[in-house]
């Protein structure tokens, strides 16, 4: 369950690229296998590679996208978008892409004096641009986050080659989007904010400020491919009240209720898988039982949070055909939960991390449980109920510094 109000800061005191920014989101859990997947439908083969680093700026992420062919043709940002266009995501993490590709294809075409669609990504037309753009938003969209802020952008200097010669730092395309950002001078004389880089920070970046405003949560840490000592850390931001819709505590929600005895079993079928599936949704429920002049009927309950209701209800109308809908207003109290890590059958997976009575535990995610189990030839009960279960399903170390049982 994601908490819908978060706010992330971005510390880019030591700079920002795409994969660092990418790899600080891994690092706080999350799975880019389902999009990778989706990649791969929209033409895009292509593969993620997370593992665990450890620098000077403490434990972290470094991530690297390999992909099938040997070279990648040039791309123009028509092409880059069509990709965005065909992948099946979220609508705002869509908007989001499409965002950055915009500022990223603009700076570009203003730093060689060309029109936008002229413009060939060269060494930022690869996949693994593309993919620290999409993944990037789709990491933003399953955390949650609902507002980005950074702090001031480092300024360096220095030189670097790249297919249009030996330029000066910050590149061209960079220097255009850092224009009106606030900038504190370093005196480094490396690349700390790269096209991409700056290109998320432009497009997703609401506020810059000397640092978060609220309660903190966890920190991610991701790093890039130079040898720095430090990365891009990023920091989940809570409001500071424990008002309503905070993840732990209590919130309001929205229950949308319809009695449903004119579909068929398909159509009904239909209905409840595609209302999971979104992103207005916070769970479906179907109560069956027995309607009027004794025909098969039931219950069909949806929550949602109230700035999605509308939604929520426009799906409902449209994929049951109801003719009323009852709405309450409820209120419910929720465990202290964020998105985390566990080790599961000696694989690391996204999970639910939670307190109760003091005590933190881990619930890994059931999907990526699912496809565990099927790239084992097992059914998902086989993780819970083997000898080895108990070892099974325990949290990595993290910052409480001791694993939860189940």
């Amino acid at each position: 369950m994601r908490c819908r109000t978060m706010e992330m800061y971005w510390d880019c005191a030591n700079g920002i690229s795409g994969d660092m920014t990418l790899a600080a989101l891994a690092h706080l859990g999350v799975d880019f296998t389902p999009l990778t997947a989706r990649l791969a439908q929209a033409g895009v083969a292509c593969v993620v590679e997370c593992r665990e680093e450890e620098r000077a700026g403490g434990p972290g992420f470094r991530v690297d996208v390999r992909w099938q062919e040997e070279a990648q043709p040039l791309r123009h940002p028509a092409d880059i978008a069509d990709i965005f266009r065909r992948v099946t995501v979220a609508e705002r993490v869509r908007e989001r892409a499409l965002a950055v590709l915009d500022a990223l294809a603009r700076a570009e075409a203003q730093a060689h004096r060309i029109p936008v669609e002229e413009v060939h990504f060269h060494e930022v037309g690869a996949v693994d641009t593309l993919v620290d753009i999409l993944g990037v938003c789709w990491g933003l969209e399953e955390l949650g986050v609902e507002r980005v802020t950074a702090s001031h952008l480092p300024w360096f200097g220095g030189s670097i080659d790249c297919a249009h010669g030996r330029i000066p730092l910050p590149a061209p395309a960079t220097a255009c989007l850092m224009r009106g950002k606030p900038v504190r001078p370093t005196g480094a004389q490396t690349e700390l904010v790269t096209p991409t880089g700056a290109a998320l920070a432009h497009a997703l970046v609401e506020d810059f400020s000397d640092g978060p405003r609220g309660r903190l949560g966890r920190l991610g840490t991701g790093y890039g491919s130079r040898p720095a000592p430090a990365g891009l850390r990023v920091w989940e931001v809570f409001p500071a009240s424990g008002g309503a819709q905070v993840c732990g505590g209590r919130e309001e929600v929205c229950q949308l209720e319809c009695h449903l005895d004119h579909l068929s079993g398909e159509e009904l079928g239909q209905a409840i898988e595609a209302l999971a599936a979104a992103p207005a949704v916070l769970d479906v429920l179907w109560l069956a039982g027995t309607g009027k002049k004794n025909r098969p009927s039931g219950a069909l309950r949806i929550l949602c949070l109230p700035e999605a209701q509308e939604e929520a209800l426009r799906l409902v109308f449209r994929h049951t055909h109801s003719l009323g809908v009852r709405v309450l207003r409820l209120e419910r109290v929720v465990l202290p939960r964020t998105a985390g890590a566990a080790v599961c059958d000696g694989e690391r997976m996204p999970a639910k991390c939670y307190e109760l009575e003091g005590r933190p535990y881990v619930r890994p995610e059931a999907d990526a449980l699912a496809r565990h189990a099927a790239g084992q030839g097992l059914g998902m009960p086989a993780l819970r109920f083997s000898g080895d279960a108990r070892r099974a399903m325990m949290p990595e170390d993290g910052e409480n510094g001791e694993r939860a049982a189940q």
